[in-house]
């Protein structure tokens, strides 16, 4: 998983939780569980000691106390097992568990009608005890006897530490188990930003030209806004194409007629106006050109089939260029793409196409390869070529080789501006058929994994 992701911001948000959740749990539980062992400790220390004052009585032949019967649990029998009872008298020991031996636990009196106490004590070999001590008043004796049950504290935290690891132990399988629960419902549960990633992607690529309205309801919200966006662009280009195109249209009677004039006029001054006329045709043509493809570059859900142009282009060639009867080849242009607006890819290719038709004798190929990410279209002819060292020349806008053949010198101009445009150059060079070899290329948009 990566840093600084939302999924991984979540599983550390919800796994602290989770651990901090389970230790405040298991303190509480060990707290439980040890007030409960306590409590039966107590208990058992009780019914032991209320049992000594049953078994306990005055004889009244001389005044001294006795035990009708003595506590049968085997833990008071061990000597030093921990579990001890005795009985005094005004701090005289009077009875004994066989477990003391011949010793005596040190108690704090209690006094008179205090109640039942609870005191921590010390055996004989410093073990740690917890006992119940009370002092009662038998019939037929003024004096006062102060029984006493003591029991190993080690025996509770023993309990406690059992039922600790225990417990540590079902909480960690607990913990791994509802990290692992979380890690799976954060992956289930951004899975849909994935397809949203993807979707873009293939919008970005011209895959598709709008985001599909199938995800949850917590993302159809930003999926509509984008596809809005979407539209929004769309419906932006086309009312500035079609800007552009009106101005086009509305210039060209005009400079057409000012080109006539300009003809029919003798002299310096026809020469002049001529020769600004022509720069300000070729000025608007290029601007205009620019303007229209600002629009549509790199905009996203925008993709052309070059393969599909490239025939459309072929027949229009062959129809125009039928008296030399051309055998233009069209090789591996099935999968480039061109992720831009159709006519900007069709002006380019055209162009290149038209200019290498225009001077080929038999044979034009246009081939398409791909090379880390550009994609790029070769157009070859088997046409004279060009000198060597005029490549750059030919590129220069309005200027031409030979002024016999038909042209402006404008199209090869147009296709280098569009190709910078899109990130992409038109490159000149000598082809192995005997002609040019121009070289179109352009970033290839990578897909989404």
């Amino acid at each position: 998983m990566k840093r600084n992701t939302l999924a991984l911001r979540l599983l550390i948000i919800s796994s602290v939780w989770v651990v901090l959740t389970l230790m405040v749990v298991g303190l509480l539980l060990i707290f439980l569980f040890r007030s409960h062992v306590e409590r039966r400790f107590d208990d058992f220390l009780f019914d032991q000691l209320k049992g000594n004052i049953a078994a306990s009585e005055i004889s009244p032949t001389d005044g001294v106390l006795h035990m009708t019967w003595v506590p049968s649990n085997l833990r008071f029998h061990r000597p030093l097992s921990g579990w001890y009872w005795q009985i005094l008298e005004n701090g005289t020991l009077r009875a004994r568990s066989r477990s003391l031996w011949q010793h005596t636990l040190t108690v704090t009196d209690p006094g008179i009608g205090t109640g039942l106490q609870h005191q921590i004590l010390k055996d004989p070999v410093g073990m740690t005890l917890r006992g119940l001590v009370e002092n009662v008043t038998l019939p037929e004796s003024d004096a006062s006897f102060t029984f006493v049950v003591a029991g190993p504290v080690s025996n509770i935290e023993q309990d406690v530490h059992e039922f600790s690891t225990m417990l540590l132990i079902t909480l960690l399988a607990l913990g791994v188990g509802l990290v692992g629960a979380v890690f799976f419902q954060i992956r289930i549960g951004l899975r849909p930003l994935a397809r949203l990633q993807q979707a873009l992607a293939e919008t970005r690529s011209g895959k598709t030209a709008r985001l599909p309205e199938s995800f949850p309801g917590e993302i159809q919200p930003v999926v509509s806004e984008l596809n809005a966006l979407l539209d929004h662009n769309a419906a932006v280009l086309e009312r500035a194409r079609t800007h552009t195109a009106n101005l086009a249209h509305a210039l060209k009677n005009p400079l057409m007629v000012l080109t006539n004039e300009a003809h029919a006029m003798k002299g310096e001054r026809g020469c002049l106006m001529e020769e600004q006329l022509e720069n300000m045709t070729h000025s608007i043509q290029r601007y205009l050109s620019k303007a229209r493809m600002a629009g549509a570059n790199r905009l996203p859900g925008v993709r052309a089939v070059v393969g599909t142009i490239a025939e459309d282009l072929r027949f229009t060639m062959e129809h125009l260029y039928k008296e030399k009867d051309l055998d233009i080849q069209l090789v591996g242009l099935e999968e480039v793409s061109f992720q831009g607006d159709e006519q900007d890819l069709q002006e380019m290719l055209g162009n290149v196409m038209d200019n290498a038709c225009k001077w080929a004798k038999t044979v034009v190929q246009v081939r398409g390869e791909r090379t880390a990410n550009i994609w790029r279209v070769i157009v070859e002819d088997d046409g004279p070529g060009i000198p060597e060292g005029q490549e750059a020349v030919v590129l220069q806008r309005g200027r031409r080789l030979d002024e016999a053949v038909p042209g402006s010198g404008l199209g090869l101009d147009i296709v280098r501006d569009i190709a910078l445009l899109y990130g992409g150059a038109l490159s000149l060079d000598r082809s192995s058929l005997g002609g040019v070899r121009a070289s179109l290329e352009w970033p290839a948009i990578t897909e989404a994994v």
